[in-house]
């Protein structure tokens, strides 16, 4: 029986190109990896192939990675040591592809970009710049002490300014020029254009965003704004110590970790994969770029760090995984140690439950298998769950026929299916069938649970032509009502269809402000990092038996233009 190799062997130019862009994931499923390296190395390496068909075998090696089918190392030996290619698109797709796998090779790969500053070819010169922006950046954010930090960031902020202004149309490294430029700043104490640069930024994102094909990791620059405004506001206030300033750039590469692996998630999402690679991409825990990127994993662990009390029994579970992290993991000790004090952290869950779980992930290595335990186990910070909403939302702006006289149960089940995606259990009473709309009257549109189905936030959503105050109330009012233990951060999603977005915003902001609802208000704050001119977010707090919770409001238009 012929194998994959001598099946493409017989094949012509067209049927080779068919291969590699439709039918190969159907066949790779089917194929061992030894099989695959063989057919992927070979047709790179045969000096006689079509540089296009040399292209797509880079491309599917890379997809197979990021699906390890295939290991790195073996992506390494087709890239670097067997390389003799002078193609400027072959190169540049070598470029993209050995940047996933800096820090299986790191010397050898910065000294291959460096070497492509030499090239007569703007193009590639201009790509290597990019990425030694982006290891240097990586650097910079993760940096031990303040002037490596510094050194690393504006190294950084001049690859990507150069390779900017090599090449036209290089958004990507114009707008992380000046979130590098903004950061140098914040560093350094130069508070005085920290406003300007923000809203430069907020206005590039935007730009960005608009004018994107794939529309899912625009919208993934929220939290790194968000993180950005907050490093503004609070230098602007009170200038940071070191110590803060490092735990913050260590959530700002997180934000930009999760960019990255949304980009992959987008890349393979748009390929032909076949049923079971599909079903791997869908996963919650599917994360190419964490995968590769260990400075990443460590990033993520350490911003779950800062967001929890640190003498609480959480935060000494992550310390210890941190430093577990970077051990040997046949150090059984170590791992026994850390097995029985996650289970007494989570002592409500059932050994059934951690047995599934175990089994789940039991193809990762014992690390990363207690991480994503833990990670299932833990409820989401309520930064986490904004982002997700957020992001939610202005997905459902980048859809037009969510736009105009639209079924409002159809936008809240694109919004709840967009959370189950990120991750959250998600309960969408407009699925149901009980009544026309889909919910009993006394039901919230979507609730957010944690594993242990517990509340973690309400959202009630509702189609608005005008500032109608009865139906505002009555909606606001079902959240006080349905949530019985009084959550402390949940959501009132408006979806405006309005000749005027700007003035019903204000009309409906000052609404909510001036009522008197059930439980008074405190304060009314609007949310400074979510910088959209179609999406507005503002947050009330209210007094609720003596505890201060949050109710966010975020105004979406969906005005037909």
């Amino acid at each position: 029986m012929a194998g994959i190799n001598d099946h493409f062997i017989a094949m012509d130019v067209h049927e080779r190109i068919t291969f590699l862009q439709v039918d190969f994931f159907e066949e790779a499923e089917k194929a061992t990896e030894k099989e695959l390296n063989t057919l992927l190395s070979g047709i790179v390496s045969d000096s006689n192939e079509n540089t296009y068909i040399q292209k797509l075998a880079i491309e599917r090696l890379m997809d197979l990675v990021f699906l390890n089918k295939i290991k790195p190392r073996q992506a390494l030996a087709v890239l670097i040591d067997n390389w003799d290619h002078e193609d400027v698109s072959l190169n540049i797709t070598r470029i993209k592809s050995l940047y996933y796998l800096f820090e299986h090779e790191k010397g050898d790969i910065e000294k291959i970009f460096n070497q492509y500053l030499l090239s007569q070819e703007a193009e590639l010169t201009a790509e290597a710049l990019f990425h030694l922006g982006l290891i240097n950046m990586q650097q910079g954010l993760l940096s031990q002490d303040k002037p490596t930090s510094v050194a690393a960031l504006e190294k950084s902020r001049s690859e990507f300014l150069s390779a900017s202004q090599m090449i036209e149309n290089r958004t990507d490294a114009h707008i992380l020029s000046r979130v590098i430029d903004l950061t140098v700043n914040i560093l350094n104490n130069v508070t005085h254009s920290l406003k300007t640069g923000l809203k430069e930024i907020a206005e590039l994102l935007f730009k960005m965003n608009g004018f994107s094909f794939n529309f899912k990791e625009g919208s993934f620059y929220t939290g790194f704004y968000r993180i950005l405004a907050g490093l503004t506001k609070i230098s602007e206030q009170n200038p940071l110590s070191w110590l803060d300033f490092r735990a913050e750039l260590s959530s700002l590469f997180h934000q930009y970790s999760l960019i990255k692996d949304q980009e992959i998630k987008d890349r393979l999402s748009l390929s032909q994969l076949s049923s079971s690679f599909l079903e791997k991409l869908n996963t919650t825990f599917f994360e190419p770029f964490f995968a590769l990127n260990f400075s990443a994993d460590q990033s993520r662990i350490a911003v779950r760090l800062n967001e929890l009390p640190q003498d609480g029994q959480e935060a000494a579970f992550l310390r210890n995984l941190l430093v577990f992290l970077e051990t040997d993991p046949k150090k059984k000790a170590s791992s026994e140690s850390l097995k029985s004090q996650l289970k007494q952290l989570f002592s409500s869950a059932s050994d059934a439950t951690i047995e599934a779980l175990e089994a789940k992930y039991s193809g990762e290595n014992e690390q990363m298998q207690m991480f994503k335990i833990y990670w299932e186990l833990s409820r989401p910070s309520a930064t986490q769950v904004d982002d997700a909403i957020i992001k939610s939302c202005l997905n459902i702006q980048t859809n037009r026929i969510y736009y105009g006289n639209f079924s409002e149960d159809d936008r809240n089940t694109f919004i709840a299916n967009m959370m189950e995606s990120a991750g959250f259990l998600v309960k969408d009473q407009t699925r149901k069938s009980t009544t026309e709309t889909g919910k009993s009257a006394g039901e919230v549109d979507i609730f957010i649970q944690d594993i242990n189905h517990l509340p973690i936030s309400l959202i009630e959503a509702l189609n608005l032509t005008y500032v109608d105050k009865g139906y505002i109330a009555t909606h606001i009012n079902k959240i006080f009502t349905y949530d019985a233990n009084g959550v402390p951060d949940n959501y009132i999603i408006v979806y405006a269809n309005v000749a005027n977005f700007g003035s019903f915003y204000k009309t409906y902001r000052d609404y909510v402000k001036s009522h008197d609802f059930k439980y008074p208000l405190v304060k009314l704050t609007e949310d400074s990092s979510v910088q959209f001119s179609e999406l507005k977010k503002f947050t009330v707090v209210h007094e609720r038996n003596g505890v201060e919770v949050n109710m966010h409001h975020i105004v979406i238009n969906l005005s037909k233009k």
